[in-house]
């Protein structure tokens, strides 16, 4: 390894390689890694949910290239130890298929940099909303909400602003959580078909959402939503362990903007179908995004 790297080089890598990570620094490289949630604590603090989100916005390919070998079925399990004189010329045999034959996992985009600059610049700011959240005491006041008629949500919320999905993807800073929202929709909507929505009484144009968790039929997360009256999305919080980041947001927030913002103007359908059919397969790789929930999940 010594022979491909420098001294100053960057190791991005998963929590798995976290033995590891002493004896990369002294060989002289940095090591990027998403941090560990402490013990006894329920969420990342924003700078730290905000530094993962970085690293698996660069590691994504990695994961996504590992899946692809793994669709592979000697690959899909535990390999036997007879064939560990000839395992790494079995790889490099399924690995020179897929670049023959498969489209690439990632190319170069115009956006990339501009993207990039955007991620480092928010990484320092600090999450307004679960500030605001946290002072004031509005994660517990029940008396100061509106429950909203959610069969009615266009009449209810008749100012909230119309997102498009250029528009999502600049909040979310990339695709992958868009890609889960309509499936997650569906999986956490409430008995009458809709998320169970609140109307903040003494904060002008701040929403509450409850929203079940994805792993945990006993577990649900809050979703606060600020916007403006000129149509912004002013900022979010959520209450689960990567909810106070403001680089990019949750899968709670994303499917509730794109519900919200989205989904409900475009009048499509977003019916209820058996939890079998709508979990997404493990097999399938993300062209054009990345999947942080290996690496940081949103829970």
């Amino acid at each position: 390894m010594n022979e491909w790297l420098q001294t100053s080089d960057v190791c991005v890598v998963d929590r798995g390689f976290r033995d590891m990570e002493d004896i990369l620094r002294e060989q002289g490289y940095n090591v990027e890694m998403p941090v560990y949630l402490k013990k006894g604590s329920k969420q990342h603090p924003v700078e730290e949910a905000n530094a993962s989100r970085l690293v698996t916005k660069v590691r994504w390919v990695v994961e996504s290239v590992n899946a692809r070998v793994k669709q592979w079925r000697f690959f899909d399990k535990v390999v036997s130890n007879h064939f560990i004189p000839s395992i790494g010329d079995l790889l490099r045999i399924v690995c020179a298929v897929c670049n023959k034959f498969r489209p690439p996992l990632a190319t170069t985009h115009p956006d990339d940099k501009s993207i990039a600059e955007a991620m480092l610049e928010k990484c320092k700011k600090r999450n307004e909303i679960q500030k605001m959240v946290t002072e004031e005491g509005l994660l517990t006041k029940h008396t100061i909400y509106k429950l909203v008629d959610t069969s009615n949500v266009l009449d209810e919320i008749t100012d909230f602003p119309v997102l498009s999905m250029e528009k999502l993807r600049e909040i979310t800073m990339g695709v992958y959580q868009l890609k889960q929202a309509p499936n997650y929709v569906r999986e956490h909507e409430g008995e009458d078909g809709k998320f169970e929505l609140y109307v903040c009484k003494i904060k002008e144009n701040l929403l509450k959402i409850k929203i079940q968790s994805r792993h945990s039929n006993k577990l649900s997360h809050t979703v606060f939503i600020s916007y403006s009256d000129e149509g912004d999305i002013e900022g979010w919080y959520c209450t689960c362990k990567a909810g106070a980041r403001v680089v990019g947001c949750c899968a709670h927030v994303a499917s509730v903007l794109w519900y919200l913002g989205y989904q409900r103007l475009e009048q499509q359908s977003v019916s209820r179908r058996h939890f079998k059919t709508s979990v997404l397969d493990a097999s399938h790789i993300p062209s054009s995004d990345e999947s942080d929930c290996d690496s940081l999940p949103e829970e």
